[in-house]
């Protein structure tokens, strides 16, 4: 995985380098501490990853995720900050890009969110699933919206539960299948009929979803 990586602190980038490059099939191709110069290299050479800051003006960041889906579409964008304001990171999603994580995390919690954007999976960090979790306790459907989504509860299958849970949890359809003892296929059958079912895009909007509904703690 090419991986391109964008903070306005050079010594972040240099720690970034350093820990991506040790692991195998990451490869960090490219730097920039701006959005101009981050343009002007993407739109010039192949990426699959790119990381960045979000400290930049909300404009500049909004401009930035808009101009790299515009150049390559099928580009993975994985925001690394430490603001985590609700509104603004929903935004960001409905921008295109694939994950979240504060910069206070561990390299491991680095590693496993691009594993998991990698493997076609959005992922967030634990602060900010609780504040989905005390966000969406505060909303409130109104009785048709209720009406609906009991039918759509209602319908959701054991199987499809277990598939839920371990998906929110932020496991893939390869490890999904290995603690079910289920073939990839089936988890991945199983995974779109939830989608379908559900009305839903993304694991991003699954967990939401489950959080919103009780289905996970």
């Amino acid at each position: 995985m090419n991986i391109f990586i964008i903070d306005q602190h050079k010594i972040v980038i240099d720690g970034l380098i350093a820990v991506l490059n040790k692991k195998k099939g990451f490869k960090v191709v490219g730097y920039a501490t701006n959005v101009k110069d981050a343009i002007e290299w993407i739109s010039a050479n192949p990426i699959d990853l790119v990381i960045t800051e979000i400290e930049f003006t909300d404009e500049d960041a909004k401009d930035l995720i808009k101009t790299i889906k515009i150049m390559h579409r099928e580009v993975k964008i994985l925001i690394l900050t430490g603001d985590n304001r609700i509104k603004k990171i929903s935004e960001l999603f409905k921008l295109g890009i694939n994950g979240f994580i504060e910069k206070y995390n561990e390299t491991k919690t680095l590693i496993k969110a691009i594993d998991c954007i990698k493997n076609g999976e959005a992922y967030m960090g634990d602060e900010l699933r609780a504040k989905i979790i005390e966000n969406f306790s505060n909303q409130q459907s109104n009785s048709d919206e209720q009406k609906s989504i009991n039918e759509i509860l209602a319908s959701i299958t054991n199987r499809e539960l277990e598939i839920i849970r371990y998906i929110c949890e932020g496991c893939n359809s390869k490890e999904i299948s290995d603690k079910l003892f289920i073939s990839f296929n089936t988890v991945e059958t199983h995974r779109k009929r939830i989608f379908n079912k559900l009305q839903i895009k993304n694991s991003i909007s699954l967990m939401r979803f489950a959080l919103k509904h009780e289905l996970i703690e």
